[in-house]
Parts: C-alpha cells; structure tokens; sequence
C-alpha cells in the first residue's frame, strides 16, 4: 500500500463529510503539519475502510460517533453526523447511541468512586 499524499487525504475527507464539517484543526494541519493528516488518513483505512472491519458501514459510523461522543470531541461528532444519512441512521437510532454513551459516562463515574465509597464507608 502506497503512502497517501496530505492532498490525497484532504481531498477523500472533504469529499466523504464535506469541507464545511471538517475540523478545523484538520485543515490547519493539512497546512502546516500535513503528515499528521496523513497519519490520520491511513488511521481511516485501517479501520473503518478496511477490508478486514467486519462491521457493516452504519455500525462503523454509529461506533464512531459513541467514541466521540465519549470523548466530547465536536469536531468527528459533527463530521460523522453527516454521515447519518447517507448509512440509514435514524434520530431514534442516534437517540439511544446519546443514551447508551450517557449512561456509560454515569456508570464510569460510579465505576471511579472506589475511593470515595470507602472513605465513605469508614466515617460510619
């Protein structure tokens, strides 16, 4: 597999998203750390569009978009929201994708609390 030049990448991602939602940042280092898109574009074909994903397309992007969500990255929530449509993503669909990643943050700060609880658990 040939390295993609930053062009190559820039071009593939503005025409999957479209250049008024990608990041920022994307575009700042296409000009002036092209490299790091480079990284990023071969991340993509390493993961979502490799042959060896065995998930279908709208699972990649619902997988996706729980990972940004998570991350409370904006910037790949907004990209991938545009993909919604174009893989068959409901708004009941993305509805519960919000619920499930809420409900994960709440049992993470549960999950963290373990010093808490049992400094909580010897004042009694």
């Amino acid at each position: 597999m040939q390295k993609p030049t930053a062009d190559e990448v820039y071009k593939m991602m503005k025409d999957a998203i479209g250049e008024e939602y990608m990041s920022p940042a994307m575009k700042k280092a296409h000009e002036v750390a092209p490299s790091l898109l480079v990284d990023h574009g071969i991340s993509c074909d390493q993961s979502i569009k490799s042959e060896e994903n065995p998930f279908d397309m709208k699972t990649s992007v619902l997988i996706f978009l729980t990972a940004s969500l998570a991350f409370k990255d904006d910037a790949c929530t907004s990209a991938f929201a545009r993909l919604c449509d174009d893989v068959g993503i409901s708004n009941e669909e993305l509805t519960s994708l919000i619920r499930i990643v809420k409900h994960a943050a709440s049992s993470g700060v549960i999950g963290s609390s373990d010093v808490l609880l049992d400094f909580m658990s010897k004042r009694k």
